[in-house]
C-alpha cells in the first residue's frame, strides 16, 4: 500500500474536505534491530538481534535499510539520533521505543536531514539546548507520532525545527521549553506538513527581548489541526506572507502574552473553528497584504487585556478580531462568537486600527453578519458555516457533528448544524448511579433513574457489576447477588438512540455481616437514625427501619456500619454520614466494649464518635465519656413483647412508666412494648417504650420492676433464660432471683423466686 500524496491537501480541506491521518505501512518480517542498553549482552558492533542488542541507537539506526525497524528498548540515552538513510513509501524506516526512552542532554534530540519515508515514533526528549529537539531538513513522507520534547530552559533554539519539508506528519506530541526561539517553525521551502493533535507551551511572561511564537509557518500548504498552542510571548500561530493556503482548525490557542493567531500577509488562510483566549494582545489579527482569508466559527474570549500579570502594561488593548492594512476589504469574518474582558464590550473588534464593537464592524467592513457577542457556548451549538474554508469533519476530539433537535439550526453550508468553536455538542445523555447494598443477602441494588438524556430519551442502561456479570435493560433500575464477598466495580453505561453515550461508575464493598442492630445513646436514650444525605441523628424513641445498621467485618480487627435504610457505609466527613458504598479506612471503625456494658466506636483509629448537643453523631472525641456511649440492641431483641404464661396477659409499665411493671392486659400498645439491650456476657437491658426508661429490679430486688431509670447499672440487668417450651424467664443480676408475675399476674412483677416455675415463664413477641 503506498502512502498518499499530501500534494494540494490545503486545498482539500479550504473547499470544506475532511484531512485524513498519515499511516505506518506494515513492516516486513524479520526485519528488526534491537537497541537494548541495560542488556547484559548487548554491543554496538554486534547483529543487533533481541539476544545480542545495540547497547545505543547511534549504531543501531547508522546501518538500517528500508522496511526495517530499530526497536529501542527503554532507558536514557546521551545521544542525538540523526537518521542518515531513506525507507520507502511503502517500506518506511521506523524508529521506535518500546518502554519509555528518553534522549537527554545538551545536544539531544532527533536529526533527518536529506532523507525521505521515515516514522519516528514515542521518543522522549529532555535539556536539549543547543540543537532543536527535533530538527527535518530537506526530509519528505516523515512521520513523528507520539512522544515529547522539552527544551533546557537555556534553549532559544526551536523545539522543532522543519526547513525544505515536505509529505510530512506531526502528530500526538506535547512540547515545551522556557524561552524556546518557536516551539515548531517551517520555513518558506517547508509546504504539505500536518500538525495534528500536538500540545505546545511556552513561557507566557512578556519579554520584550524574547518574543517567542508558537507555531510559525512561513511556507505554503500547511496545516494545523486538533492542537493546543498557549504561553508564548509573541504569538500562538503566526502565519508569514508566503505562507498561502494555510489551514488553522480545530485548536486552543491560549495565554500568551502576544497576538493568538496572527496572519501576516498570507493569501487564501482559513482560520476555522478554533478557540481563541487570554491573550494580552489581539486574539486573531489579519494584516499586511493578506487576502481570501477566512476568519469563521471561532470562539473569541478575554484577549486584548493587559491588566495580567503577564501582560506588558504598556501595550495598548487588544480586541477579539482585527483586521488591518490591505487585508481589510479582503478577508472573510463570519460566524464567531466574541466575549471581551468577560463581558459583553462595545471594542471586541477593530478595522484598520479603530476599535469597535459587532455592530459598527458589520457597518464598516460589510463582515461578521452572524458573529454573536456573547458569554454563552451553547450560543455556538447548530450555529457554524460548515461551508467555511478548513472546516473539519469532526472536532478536535474526532467527534461527528451532531444535530440538537431542541434547537433550530441557524448555521449554514451542508452541515446547518454543526457548531462553532473546537468543541462539537453531541448530546450525550450524562449517566448518574446510585447504589444500595443489602449485605444481608450480597446483594447491589443500582438505579440510574435520575441519569439525564441527551439529544435523544435515554433508551439502553446496560449494567457491568463488576464480577463478570452484564445486564443490558430498558429500565434504569437492575440488582445482582454476589457469589463472594468482595470490592467490585459497579460501572452503568447509558445511551439513546443516536448512540451517543455515557458511563459512570462506582466502587462497592460487599462484606460480611456479623449482625444487625440499633444504636442507643447513653446521652438521651434515644436511637441513632440515617437518612440519605444527612447526618446521623440520635432523635428516635423507636428502632424503626431507619435506625437499623449492619455490622460487618471490614478486616484487621476493625468494623464497617452499613445504614440499612441508606444501603451505604458509613463515613466521617466532619460528621457521620451514610454516604459510602465502599470501605476504606475511612470508612472503618473499632468497635469498643465498655465495662458498663454500652460500646463505643472509634472511627479509623482516630477519633470517638460523639453525640452532639442536637443529637447529631460526630467523630471528634479523644476519650470515652457519656455522650460517646451507646446500647447496643440487636434488631431480633427490639420492639418486643412479654407475655405472662400464668395468665395469658401482656406484661405493661403501667401508666406510662410511672407504676410497677404487672401482667394485665390483653392486647399490647407502646406501654406493652420493650427493647433488650445486649449488655455483654449474656446479660441484657429491659428498655420500655412506656418512657424510654430502663426497668430497674428497684432496692436490690426487694420492690416491683419498675421503668425509671436512665441507664443501665447492677439493678437493670438480667440474665435471659430460653426455657424447653419455648418460653423466656428473667433473672435480676443483682440478688439472683427470676422474675415472677406474682400471685397469678394481679400483683406487679418482681424479682424474688429461686427457680422457675410458671409465673416465672414468659412469652417473648412482636
Amino acid at each position: 500500500m503506498r502512502r498518499p500524496s499530501l500534494a494540494g491537501l490545503a486545498a482539500a480541506t479550504l473547499a470544506g474536505g475532511s484531512l485524513l491521518a498519515l499511516t505506518t505501512p506494515a513492516q516486513a518480517a524479520d526485519t528488526t534491530r534491537y537497541v537494548r542498553q541495560t542488556s547484559t549482552a548487548c554491543s554496538d558492533t554486534g547483529p543487533g538481534t533481541l539476544a545480542e542488542p545495540f547497547c545505543s541507537i547511534g549504531p543501531a539506526v547508522a546501518g538500517v535499510e528500508a522496511g526495517q525497524t530499530v526497536d529501542i528498548g527503554a532507558g536514557t540515552y546521551d545521544e542525538r539520533v540523526t537518521v542518515a538513510r531513506s525507507g520507502t513509501p511503502d517500506q518506511p524506516i521506523t524508529i521506535v521505543a518500546s518502554g519509555v526512552v528518553t534522549l537527554s542532554g545538551p545536544t539531544a534530540g532527533v536529526t533527518v536531514d536529506g532523507q525521505h519515508d521515515v516514522v519516528v515514533q514515542n521518543i522522549r526528549v529532555t535539556k536539549a539546548t543547543d540543537l532543536p529537539a527535533l530538527d527535518l531538513r530537506n526530509a519528505s513522507g516523515i512521520t513523528v507520532n507520539g512522544g515529547s520534547l522539552v527544551m533546557a530552559d537555556t534553549a532559544t533554539v526551536p523545539i522543532v525545527r522543519l526547513s525544505g519539508v515536505s509529505r510530512t506528519a506531526l502528530t500526538q506530541i506535547k512540547a515545551n521549553g522556557k524561552k524556546p526561539d518557536t516551539g515548531v517553525s517551517m520555513d518558506a521551502a517547508t509546504t504539505g506538513v500536518v500538525v495534528r493533535s500536538v500540545t505546545l507551551a511556552g513561557w507566557s511572561t512578556y519579554d520584550v527581548a524574547d518574543q517567542t511564537v508558537g507555531i510559525r509557518i512561513d511556507g505554503p500548504g500547511n496545516t494545523v489541526l486538533n492542537s493546543t498552542v498557549g504561553g508564548f510571548t509573541g504569538a500562538g500561530i503566526a502565519i508569514g506572507p508566503a505562507a498561502a493556503d494555510t489551514v488553522v482548525a480545530n485548536t486552543q490557542v491560549q495565554g500568551g502574552s502576544g497576538l493568538g493567531i496572527h496572519v501576516r500577509g498570507a493569501a487564501r488562510t482559513a482560520i476555522t473553528n478554533n478557540h481563541v483566549r487570554d491573550h494580552c494582545r489581539d486574539g486573531i489579527r489579519v494584516d499586511g497584504d493578506a487576502t481570501g482569508v477566512s476568519v469563521q466559527n471561532n470562539l473569541m474570549s478575554s484577549n486584548g487585556v493587559t491588566s495580567r500579570a503577564y501582560c506588558d502594561p504598556a501595550d495598548p488593548m487588544g480586541v477579539e478580531i482585527g483586521v488591518f492594512d490591505a487585508a481589510a476589504g479582503r478577508t472573510v469574518v463570519d460566524y464567531n462568537n466574541t466575549y471581551h474582558y468577560g463581558s459583553p464590550s462595545a471594542t471586541a473588534y477593530s478595522w484598520n486600527g479603530t476599535r469597535m464593537g459587532v455592530q459598527a464592524f458589520r457597518t464598516v467592513s460589510g463582515q461578521a453578519v452572524h458573529d454573536l457577542d456573547t458569554p454563552n457556548t451553547y450560543e455556538a451549538e447548530d450555529s457554524a458555516n460548515s461551508a467555511a474554508p478548513g472546516f473539519q469533519a469532526t472536532d478536535r476530539a474526532g467527534n461527528p457533528r451532531a444535530d440538537n433537535p431542541g434547537r433550530p439550526n441557524t448555521g449554514a453550508g451542508p452541515t446547518p448544524w454543526a457548531d462553532r468553536g473546537v468543541t462539537e455538542f453531541l448530546g450525550s445523555p450524562l449517566a448518574l448511579v446510585d447504589a444500595k447494598l443489602d449485605l444481608g443477602t450480597r446483594t447491589v441494588t443500582v438505579d440510574a433513574s435520575l441519569s439525564r438524556p441527551g439529544y435523544q430519551p435515554i433508551s439502553t442502561y446496560v449494567f457491568d457489576f463488576g464480577d463478570g456479570t452484564v445486564v443490558t435493560s430498558d429500565r434504569p433500575v437492575a440488582s445482582h447477588a454476589y457469589a463472594a464477598t468482595g470490592d467490585y466495580t459497579v460501572t452503568v453505561t447509558v445511551s439513546g438512540a443516536d448512540r451517543q453515550s455515557n458511563s459512570a461508575a462506582q466502587n462497592i464493598s460487599v462484606l460480611r455481616r456479623t449482625g444487625t442492630i440499633g444504636l442507643l445513646a447513653l446521652v438521651n436514650l434515644r436511637y441513632a437514625s440515617a437518612t440519605p444525605g444527612r447526618v446521623l441523628t440520635a432523635d428516635k424513641a423507636v428502632l424503626a427501619a431507619d435506625e437499623q445498621f449492619d455490622v460487618a467485618d471490614a478486616g484487621n480487627g476493625r468494623v464497617a456500619v452499613l445504614s440499612r435504610a441508606v444501603g451505604r457505609y458509613l463515613v466521617n466527613s466532619g460528621a457521620v454520614l451514610p454516604n459510602s458504598t465502599a470501605v476504606t479506612d475511612e470508612q472503618t471503625f473499632d468497635l469498643v466494649t465498655n465495662a458498663d456494658g454500652t460500646i463505643s466506636l472509634r472511627w479509623a483509629g482516630r477519633a470517638y464518635v460523639s453525640v452532639d448537643g442536637s443529637g447529631q453523631l460526630i467523630a471528634n472525641a479523644t476519650a470515652i465519656a457519656t455522650r460517646e456511649k451507646f446500647y447496643r440492641v440487636n434488631v431480633a431483641d427490639a420492639n418486643r413483647t412479654l407475655k405472662a404464661a400464668v395468665n395469658g396477659r401482656y406484661v405493661s409499665a403501667e401508666s406510662a412508666g410511672a407504676k410497677p411493671l404487672i401482667a394485665n392486659r390483653t392486647t399490647a400498645g407502646p406501654w406493652e412494648t420493650f427493647d433488650l439491650a445486649d449488655l455483654g456476657s449474656g446479660q441484657v437491658g429491659v428498655f420500655a417504650h412506656a418512657n424510654n426508661r430502663f426497668v430497674c429490679a428497684d432496692n436490690v430486688g426487694l420492690n416491683p420492676l419498675i421503668a425509671n431509670r436512665t441507664s443501665a447499672g447492677a439493678w437493670e440487668k438480667f440474665t435471659v433464660a430460653r426455657n424447653a417450651d419455648g418460653t423466656t424467664s428473667l433473672k435480676a443480676t443483682i440478688n439472683s432471683r427470676w422474675v415472677s408475675a406474682d400471685n397469678v399476674g394481679t400483683n406487679p412483677l418482681v424479682a424474688n423466686r429461686a427457680t422457675i416455675g410458671l409465673w416465672e415463664k414468659f412469652t417473648v413477641g412482636g
